[in-house]
């Protein structure tokens, strides 16, 4: 029989904060440890729930009475019949423009879209939705400042005022001159397309080309000062925010752009641009509600220690600096485990059985809590020395001290070392990127402590602590998905997003991910040796994506530089492969005969 699930989600405590991915964990930290700096900019998704339609549902609805103009049936597809019978493509604009030819028509058009019935008042539709209310309460606790919106309704303002706000509104350009400069007002929200009341709001396509230098210029004013959280907004239909969006050049903060289904080529590349990060959401509604919710419960924190990594990673940098700092570093260090450690220990029942139910939430947790300090771990691994080299694998032996666990599945003992396989990789990678080889070979080398039914013995980390960690099948169950790969798809889906300042592109976090898991195999031949008479090595996405095939991928690069170098190659030099090149051909060629073997399926 299953035992019921642990409830492993702890609110009390910042670390295990869990939401969609690490993005959004970095995002709930960003906005607490920097309050007020961030503007919202909300396009037509935002209302979605309340009733009141997008752009595209206006769209497809102008279409229709077009249609019945024409006396003509545009069938379950109107935009395949606006094409076949226009010829362009069906336009939110256009359609306005055909419709009626002064704003004052369009507003009288478009009032039916944002204005609610007696019988839409009754079923309560066309009112604010959870994500308006939600942003309420952000506003009200001082979390959110501005609000930029491409939208003409007027939800927002409601929720606002239900919480007790009134907003600042600019709604056209002429209403900036007499508004408090950001900086001196509680909350400002600016209609930059204006408000559905009002006939200079801008609409058709020409209109919305280019805005009024301004309000261009008020809206670069806050690029250069906030940081920017968009939701709703897909970026097709305004090319004069775009546009306004990439004439400010100051990333003073940070950038995140969602999406709700696929993300446009126009959202990628304005958060390409604008140095961003791209957040995939469930809706509006859950996003800004778990924000609120994440929020409230870090202010319930009693440690309240939500800005620690960046504070501790701002201190390791210094300490890293000059060898006087050691003993400052080291108990930096100590501590962090050590936090890591408990939080680990209090939150993991090793009883419980290994299903989606019960382990799905124990991963998340992990997980989240893991990629919280890998930031100060993967610091100190860049700009590390040798006398750093002993703190940071103390760091994740630490951290991997087992627990008596003699009664439990081998999938939820094994789950215990999750934290510490994402340790593993980031501190590798750095590693890699740095060259720092003789850190990674005391990596591989480093051996921790097992627990196996009541006894103990000291084996290599990576003899466990790797991509099979845990049966593919039993992982892809907990995730909910199908890889061939499983355990090495999800860390590199969750740790890629703190590479992005050490790598120039994904696709070079790629290769040097790759080149770590197969640096990895090589050194689990070597150093594990053969068991039951055959050779075996823990692989990852590098096998399917078959680097060594392409000669001009990182990992065929760095092969192909242990020919040229021999025992004059520097992971030769650091000592792995007992320092010759001959014993590293050895384990090269038995590596291969063994992923030779291996069926993806």
């Amino acid at each position: 029989m299953e035992k019921k699930s642990l409830n492993v989600i702890s609110y009390y405590n910042f670390r295990i904060l869990v939401t969609m991915d690490s993005v959004i964990n970095l995002l709930i930290f960003s906005i607490y440890s920097n309050k007020g700096v961030y503007a919202l900019l909300l396009g037509s998704g935002i209302s979605r729930n309340s009733g009141i339609p997008t752009g595209w549902d206006i769209v497809i609805d102008l279409i229709k009475k077009i249609a019945h103009l024409e006396k003509e049936d545009c069938g379950d597809h109107p935009d395949q019949w606006y094409r076949q019978k226009y010829n362009e493509e069906p336009d939110y604009s256009n359609l306005l423009e055909k419709l009626a030819t002064t704003p004052t028509e369009r507003l009288n058009i478009l009032r039916t879209y944002f204005e609610s019935t007696e019988e839409e008042d009754e079923a309560q539709l066309r009112r604010p939705t959870k994500a308006h209310d939600a942003i309420a309460k952000l506003v009200k606790r001082g979390y959110i400042k501005v609000v930029i919106t491409t939208n003409f309704d007027r939800l927002l303002e409601t929720s606002l005022r239900n919480e007790g706000i009134e907003p600042v509104v600019i709604r056209h350009p002429s209403d900036i001159a007499g508004a408090a400069p950001l900086v001196h007002s509680p909350f400002t929200l600016i209609k930059i397309n204006g408000d559905y009341l009002d006939s200079r709001f801008l609409n058709t396509k020409d209109e919305l080309e280019s805005y009024d230098d301004i309000l261009s210029k008020y809206i670069i004013t806050i690029l250069d000062d906030f940081g920017i959280i968009s939701c709703g907004w897909s970026g097709k239909w305004d090319n004069g925010l775009i546009n306004t969006l990439r004439a400010s050049a100051n990333y003073r903060y940070s950038s995140f752009w969602t999406h709700i289904s696929d993300k446009s080529s126009e959202l990628q590349d304005v958060a390409t641009f604008r140095k961003g990060r791209v957040l995939k959401i469930r809706s509006a509604d859950s996003f800004f509600e778990e924000l609120v919710e994440k929020l409230e419960a870090l202010e319930r924190s009693e440690e309240n220690n939500v800005i620690s990594i960046e504070m501790a990673t701002a201190r390791a940098k210094k300490y890293l600096s000059k060898a006087e700092y050691f003993i400052q570093l080291s108990d930096l260090l100590a501590a962090e485990s050590r936090s890591l450690e408990k939080l680990i220990a209090e939150h993991f029942d090793p009883a419980l059985y290994p299903s989606k139910d019960n382990l799905a939430p124990v991963l998340q947790n992990f997980t989240a809590a893991a990629l919280h300090s890998l930031p100060l771990l993967m610091t100190c691994t860049y700009w590390s020395k040798p006398t750093h080299h002993k703190l940071i694998t103390d760091f994740i032996t630490r951290t991997s001290r087992p627990r008596p666990i003699s009664a439990s599945y081998d999938e939820t003992r094994n789950l215990y070392y999750f934290p510490v396989l994402l340790q593993l990789y980031g501190v590798g990678i750095i590693a890699l990127k740095t060259e720092n080889y003789p850190l990674l070979d005391k990596l591989f080398r480093t051996k921790i402590a097992f627990d196996y039914d009541g006894y103990r013995a000291k084996e290599y980390l990576i003899s466990k602590v790797n991509s099979a960690l845990i049966a593919q099948g039993k992982f892809n169950e907990f995730i909910g998905e199908r890889h061939s790969t499983p355990i090495s798809t999800y860390v590199n889906q969750r740790i890629a997003d703190l590479f992005t300042e050490y790598f120039d592109s994904p696709a070079d976090f790629t290769e040097a991910f790759d080149l770590f898991e197969y640096l990895l195999a090589l050194n689990h031949v070597y150093l594990i040796g053969k068991k039951f008479g055959f050779y075996s090595a823990p692989y990852g996405e590098f096998k399917w994506r078959s680097p060594l095939r392409n000669g001009n991928t990182l990992t065929s690069e760095f092969l192909a530089s242990a020919k040229v170098e021999k025992e004059s190659w520097l992971p030769l030099k650091a000592g792995m492969f007992d320092k010759s090149f001959s014993k590293f051909e050895e384990v090269h060629n038995d590596l291969q005969e063994y992923l030779a073997k291996i069926y993806l399926r």
